[in-house]
């Protein structure tokens, strides 16, 4: 269903592919935290709020960015939650330069030459996305080079233990399965849309919006009722489903959260398996979702293992980095973290 996936804004650090969207004014470099006597500027740290929030919005699907922060997530206000997780991002990445500067790991000038030439490029389109980060952060160029340092040492930090024990990182194949059956969904849906594209394409007189609405929800209601009394459902798919990607695939979507718009995705967790669904509406028109079990092989299960695998290992070492801050000596500047506003 590639016209309902929602667009995943990957933040690749090396890579510099985040583009912060809106220009902020730019910030005080004042200091948000101490590591073990080591300052962390409110710049900086707004560097992860926005990575943040982007992935926020991305994984909710959300239009709604007023309201969005305002909502609540697992009890928390989303500002909030956005704000501790960037916090705890913040933190893992001083507490594993520490640890690497303690075992001797350090950015190799190759490296360090790459990431001064990413983000003091001359190419038009790059410099804007550089500009962009720096104008949303009140980040220097030359601060920003500094943070892509630590970040980078970082990494290299978790790659040494992964290096020194490669268990250490690696999730067990029943977590890998608990993951898989507990976070994904595999199912089936005939999409009714709520336009009439096929009048269009044959250039027929274009019909009242409000009557086309009327009549497609008719036919879905109609349909609905045939899978409801247990018609064939891959024969409905194929009479009536206007998605393009069911043709695409024809065994269905095997999907984790935050990959389809709200109501679909919401919808395909409450079901059972063989279950059917009522009437799901979202823009693009009326679903009517069958949920199936999860394949157990194929290209869809091979990339969600995948996914789960990284997910896991990423998990693994930043409970092992969040450990050591009995150890660590943490200031944090609250009253800097409470006056950072979320719009």
């Amino acid at each position: 269903m590639k016209t309902m996936k929602k667009i995943i804004v990957l933040a690749c650090v090396c890579c510099l592919m985040l583009s912060f969207t809106g220009c902020g004014k730019l910030q005080i470099s004042r200091e948000i935290a101490k590591v073990n006597g080591r300052i962390v500027t409110k710049a900086e740290y707004m560097y992860y709020l926005e990575t943040v929030k982007q992935q926020m919005l991305s994984e909710s699907g959300t239009t709604d960015l007023e309201g969005f922060w305002d909502a609540e997530i697992d009890g928390v206000k989303a500002s909030e939650a956005a704000k501790n997780k960037a916090l705890e991002e913040m933190l893992r990445v001083e507490m594993a330069c520490i640890k690497a500067e303690e075992k001797g790991l350090s950015v190799s000038e190759e490296n360090a030459k790459g990431i001064r030439a990413t983000v003091k490029t001359t190419d038009r389109n790059q410099k804007a996305q550089i500009d962009s980060i720096l104008d949303a952060t009140g980040l220097s160029q030359n601060q920003f080079i500094d943070l892509l340092m630590k970040t980078t040492l970082a990494n290299l930090y978790v790659n040494d233990l992964n290096t020194a024990d490669p268990d250490l990182l690696t999730p067990t194949e029943a977590e890998i399965k608990a993951a898989y059956e507990q976070e994904y969904v595999h199912v089936k849906h005939i999409l009714i849309s709520n336009t009439d594209e096929a009048a269009a394409a044959e250039g027929e007189e274009a019909k009242d919006a409000e009557t086309v609405k009327a009549e497609k929800l008719k036919i879905a209601e109609e349909v609905l009722a045939k899978a409801k009394s247990g018609e064939n459902f891959d024969s409905l798919v194929k009479e009536y489903g206007e998605d393009p990607g069911m043709t695409e695939s024809p065994e269905g979507y095997t999907f984790t959260k935050g990959t389809m718009v709200a109501a679909f995705e919401a919808t395909s967790y409450e079901l059972l398996v063989g279950e059917i669904s009522d009437l799901v509406e979202t823009d693009f028109g009326w679903h009517i979702i069958k949920k199936l079990a999860l394949p157990t092989s194929g290209e869809d299960y091979d990339a969600a293992v995948t996914a789960i695998k990284t997910k896991l290992s990423t998990d693994k070492s930043n409970a092992i980095i969040d450990g050591y801050k009995p150890e660590m000596t943490i200031e944090i500047h609250q009253n800097v973290v409470d006056g950072i506003k979320i719009k």
